[in-house]
């Protein structure tokens, strides 16, 4: 039998969003990213992407191992890649996740030794989780948490040594992330009706596999948007570390995060608005993070206000993402910075902003000076 036939490829239509106060057939304008969009609020993912946060930090200060579960909450970061498909592709595909965050950690903390090391490690990690992620259009947030993960590693005491143990207490969070993701979305499961014959359940099934060997496949030759895509996200993160280090910053985890934010963007415009976005929401975010740090917050504390921050940021993404870099922003500080002894709140409110601003540039920059085939 004719496998196309047998496995015909899905036609999906993607519906844009929205913005307030524009037409849907208007091209994309500067102003446009200080717009919102018309968009259902996500209450059941975000409450589930906050949870998955949250259980695994406030068990292990439980535990009397709190630090262990600020790096769990890393692979924690799975819940938000939870999808409305399938029960068993979601499953495979948050097994795929967690194990891609706690890598990404791993590598982070191994390379934090050098600025050349990190640069080429951070460059690989994003370069590869920028191809697969749009190879595979995995929907938002795509790369960017797995290069963040990364960057959390390298932020982190330098110790090469602990590599596998983060790297391993960040797999148990997303674990546990998994569970609760696949809990709730077998919970709605049952809720819904379901009108599929067999034959369309085989389908649904086994197609995934031999659409994501099709779509690799067409993604591979070198000069493919997807292959673009990739290198240009390598090229501006290695820069971005490069040119921190050179302009004398030891910690420049912040750069190549605000620069990955910026590229992410698929067009010039897009790209543009990210940049803003991530410079208004980062200097929002970063005084948010600075009144979290200065009260220093007991575990229990912080596992609650991990909570909230990871909602609302849910939340407010599908609506502007300058809003959720707000939350988004003291989120990642706080794991980051929060057991650091002798720490500068004003220095850290500086030198973040700074590293967002720099990282923003460099991100314009390389999306300037790179030519990438438009889909």
């Amino acid at each position: 039998m004719n496998k196309n036939r047998r496995y015909p490829k899905p036609q999906v239509r993607l519906r844009q969003p929205v913005l307030a106060g524009a037409s849907p057939h208007d091209p994309p304008k500067l102003h446009h990213a200080f717009l919102l969009r018309k968009a259902p609020w996500p209450w059941r993912r975000a409450l589930g992407a906050g949870l998955c946060l949250f259980v695994p930090l406030f068990a292990a200060t439980l535990a009397h191992r709190p630090l262990w579960g600020l790096l769990a909450t890393i692979g924690g970061f799975t819940g938000i890649y939870t999808a409305a498909i399938p029960l068993r592709r979601l499953a495979l595909k948050l097994v795929i996740v967690a194990v891609g965050l706690s890598v990404s950690l791993g590598l982070g903390t191994m390379s934090a030794a050098s600025p050349a090391s990190m640069a080429i490690v951070f460059a690989l990690v994003g370069g590869c989780a920028t191809f697969l992620c749009s190879a595979l259009q995995v929907a938002p947030p795509g790369p960017f948490f797995f290069i963040m993960a990364c960057a959390i590693g390298t932020g982190m005491p330098v110790d090469p040594v602990a590599a596998p143990e983060r790297a391993a207490v960040a797999l148990v969070g997303g674990a546990i992330a998994w569970v609760i993701s696949m809990g709730i979305a077998w919970g709605l499961s049952w809720r819904q009706p379901h009108h599929h014959t067999e034959s369309a359940k085989r389908l649904m099934n086994r197609a995934p596999f031999q659409l994501a060997a099709l779509r690799l496949r067409h993604a591979l030759p070198i000069r493919s948007p997807y292959m673009m895509a990739g290198f240009r996200m390598a090229l501006g993160i290695c820069c971005a570390v490069l040119l921190a280090y050179a302009l004398g910053n030891t910690r420049p985890y912040w750069v190549p995060v605000g620069c990955a934010a910026t590229l992410i963007g698929t067009t010039m415009m897009g790209t543009i608005h990210r940049a803003i976005q991530r410079a208004f929401g980062t200097a929002l975010g970063v005084l948010i993070a600075g009144a979290i740090l200065s009260f220093r917050p007991s575990y229990i504390a912080l596992a609650c206000i991990v909570f909230v921050l990871q909602t609302v940021t849910e939340l407010l993404i599908p609506r502007n993402y300058g809003l959720a870099v707000i939350f988004i922003t003291p989120l990642a500080l706080t794991i980051t910075e929060i057991a650091r002894v002798g720490l500068s709140v004003p220095t850290l409110i500086h030198a973040r902003f700074i590293d967002t601003l720099l990282g923003c540039c460099v991100g314009l920059v390389i999306r300037l000076l790179w030519w990438l085939p438009e889909k």
